[in-house]
Protein backbone atom coordinates (compact mmCIF):
# COMPACT_ATOMS: atom_id res chain seq x y z
CA UNK A 1 0.00 0.00 0.00
CA UNK A 2 2.75 2.43 0.97
CA UNK A 3 4.61 1.59 -2.23
CA UNK A 4 1.64 2.64 -4.40
CA UNK A 5 1.24 5.91 -2.50
CA UNK A 6 4.94 6.67 -2.92
CA UNK A 7 4.74 6.07 -6.68
CA UNK A 8 1.68 8.27 -7.04
CA UNK A 9 3.36 11.03 -5.03
CA UNK A 10 6.51 10.81 -7.16
CA UNK A 11 4.53 10.95 -10.42
CA UNK A 12 2.51 13.90 -9.14
CA UNK A 13 5.68 15.78 -8.25
CA UNK A 14 7.21 14.97 -11.65
CA UNK A 15 4.15 16.25 -13.49
CA UNK A 16 4.08 19.43 -11.40
CA UNK A 17 7.78 20.12 -12.04
CA UNK A 18 7.60 19.45 -15.77
CA UNK A 19 4.27 21.28 -16.16
CA UNK A 20 2.89 18.56 -18.39
CA UNK A 21 -0.76 19.12 -19.18
CA UNK A 22 -2.87 16.01 -19.63
CA UNK A 23 -5.87 17.90 -20.95
CA UNK A 24 -7.17 18.25 -24.48
CA UNK A 25 -8.63 21.72 -24.68
CA UNK A 26 -10.70 23.22 -27.46
CA UNK A 27 -7.70 25.29 -28.60
CA UNK A 28 -5.83 22.06 -29.32
CA UNK A 29 -8.49 20.71 -31.67
CA UNK A 30 -8.34 21.42 -35.37
CA UNK A 31 -11.31 23.48 -36.51
CA UNK A 32 -12.09 25.65 -39.48
CA UNK A 33 -13.01 24.51 -42.95
CA UNK A 34 -10.04 26.18 -44.68
CA UNK A 35 -7.47 24.74 -42.29
CA UNK A 36 -8.91 21.22 -42.50
CA UNK A 37 -9.09 21.44 -46.30
CA UNK A 38 -5.44 22.54 -46.45
CA UNK A 39 -4.44 19.64 -44.17
CA UNK A 40 -6.07 17.02 -46.39
CA UNK A 41 -4.89 18.59 -49.66
CA UNK A 42 -1.30 19.52 -48.79
CA UNK A 43 -0.54 17.28 -45.82
CA UNK A 44 1.63 14.19 -45.91
CA UNK A 45 0.10 10.88 -44.87
CA UNK A 46 1.54 7.78 -43.30
CA UNK A 47 0.02 4.66 -41.84
CA UNK A 48 0.44 2.99 -38.47
CA UNK A 49 -2.33 0.41 -38.51
CA UNK A 50 -5.13 0.92 -37.38
CA UNK A 51 -4.55 4.68 -37.76
CA UNK A 52 -3.90 6.77 -40.84
CA UNK A 53 -2.13 9.99 -39.95
CA UNK A 54 -2.06 13.15 -42.06
CA UNK A 55 0.38 15.86 -41.03
CA UNK A 56 0.77 19.39 -42.31
CA UNK A 57 3.65 21.42 -40.90
CA UNK A 58 3.89 25.14 -41.64
CA UNK A 59 6.12 27.92 -40.41
CA UNK A 60 4.85 30.52 -38.03
CA UNK A 61 3.22 30.29 -34.67
CA UNK A 62 4.75 29.16 -31.44
CA UNK A 63 4.94 25.40 -31.91
CA UNK A 64 1.25 24.78 -31.49
CA UNK A 65 -0.32 21.47 -32.44
CA UNK A 66 -3.93 21.06 -33.53
CA UNK A 67 -5.45 17.60 -33.82
CA UNK A 68 -8.47 16.12 -35.59
CA UNK A 69 -9.94 12.65 -34.96
CA UNK A 70 -12.22 10.83 -37.40
CA UNK A 71 -13.85 7.46 -37.86
CA UNK A 72 -15.48 6.85 -41.27
CA UNK A 73 -19.19 6.16 -41.37
CA UNK A 74 -18.53 3.68 -44.16
CA UNK A 75 -16.69 1.36 -41.73
CA UNK A 76 -18.92 1.82 -38.67
CA UNK A 77 -22.59 2.50 -39.29
CA UNK A 78 -23.53 3.00 -35.64
CA UNK A 79 -22.68 6.42 -34.23
CA UNK A 80 -22.10 4.88 -30.80
CA UNK A 81 -19.21 2.78 -32.17
CA UNK A 82 -17.73 5.72 -34.05
CA UNK A 83 -17.92 7.85 -30.91
CA UNK A 84 -16.31 5.08 -28.84
CA UNK A 85 -13.37 4.85 -31.24
CA UNK A 86 -12.95 8.64 -31.39
CA UNK A 87 -13.01 8.73 -27.59
CA UNK A 88 -10.30 6.07 -27.45
CA UNK A 89 -8.13 7.95 -29.96
CA UNK A 90 -8.57 11.25 -28.12
CA UNK A 91 -7.71 9.64 -24.80
CA UNK A 92 -4.56 8.00 -26.17
CA UNK A 93 -3.49 11.30 -27.74
CA UNK A 94 -4.27 13.26 -24.57
CA UNK A 95 -2.13 10.96 -22.43
CA UNK A 96 0.88 10.96 -24.75
CA UNK A 97 0.83 14.30 -26.58
CA UNK A 98 3.79 15.44 -24.48
CA UNK A 99 6.00 13.24 -26.70
CA UNK A 100 5.08 15.39 -29.69
CA UNK A 101 5.32 18.66 -27.80
CA UNK A 102 8.81 17.74 -26.59
CA UNK A 103 10.03 17.33 -30.17
CA UNK A 104 8.51 20.69 -31.18
CA UNK A 105 9.69 22.61 -28.11
CA UNK A 106 12.43 24.60 -29.86
CA UNK A 107 10.73 25.21 -33.20
CA UNK A 108 8.41 27.84 -34.59
CA UNK A 109 6.41 25.37 -36.66
CA UNK A 110 2.68 24.87 -36.36
CA UNK A 111 1.50 21.31 -36.84
CA UNK A 112 -1.97 20.25 -37.98
CA UNK A 113 -2.53 16.53 -37.58
CA UNK A 114 -5.47 14.25 -38.42
CA UNK A 115 -5.94 10.75 -37.06
CA UNK A 116 -8.30 8.57 -39.07
CA UNK A 117 -9.30 5.10 -37.91
CA UNK A 118 -9.01 2.65 -40.83
CA UNK A 119 -9.62 -0.78 -39.33
CA UNK A 120 -12.93 -2.55 -39.84
CA UNK A 121 -12.74 -4.00 -36.32
CA UNK A 122 -13.42 -2.42 -32.96
CA UNK A 123 -9.95 -2.66 -31.38
CA UNK A 124 -9.18 -2.31 -27.65
CA UNK A 125 -7.83 0.89 -26.11
CA UNK A 126 -4.45 -0.69 -25.25
CA UNK A 127 -3.70 -1.36 -28.92
CA UNK A 128 -4.83 2.09 -30.04
CA UNK A 129 -2.74 3.66 -27.27
CA UNK A 130 0.41 1.74 -28.26
CA UNK A 131 0.00 2.78 -31.89
CA UNK A 132 -0.58 6.41 -30.86
CA UNK A 133 2.67 6.36 -28.87
CA UNK A 134 4.43 4.92 -31.90
CA UNK A 135 3.05 7.74 -34.06
CA UNK A 136 3.92 10.53 -31.64
CA UNK A 137 7.50 9.27 -31.32
CA UNK A 138 8.10 9.70 -35.09
CA UNK A 139 9.84 13.02 -34.69
CA UNK A 140 11.22 13.02 -38.22
CA UNK A 141 7.68 12.96 -39.64
CA UNK A 142 6.84 16.21 -37.88
CA UNK A 143 10.15 18.02 -38.31
CA UNK A 144 11.11 17.13 -41.88
CA UNK A 145 10.12 20.56 -43.19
Amino acid sequence: MFYNVAIIYYLTEFVMQEKISFTLKKEERLTGEMRIKRLFEQGEAFLVYPLRVIVFVHEGGDGEVKALFSVPKRRFKRASKRNLLKRRMREAYRLHKHLLYASLAHTTCTVDIAFSYISNDLLPFALIESKMVQILQHREKFLQH
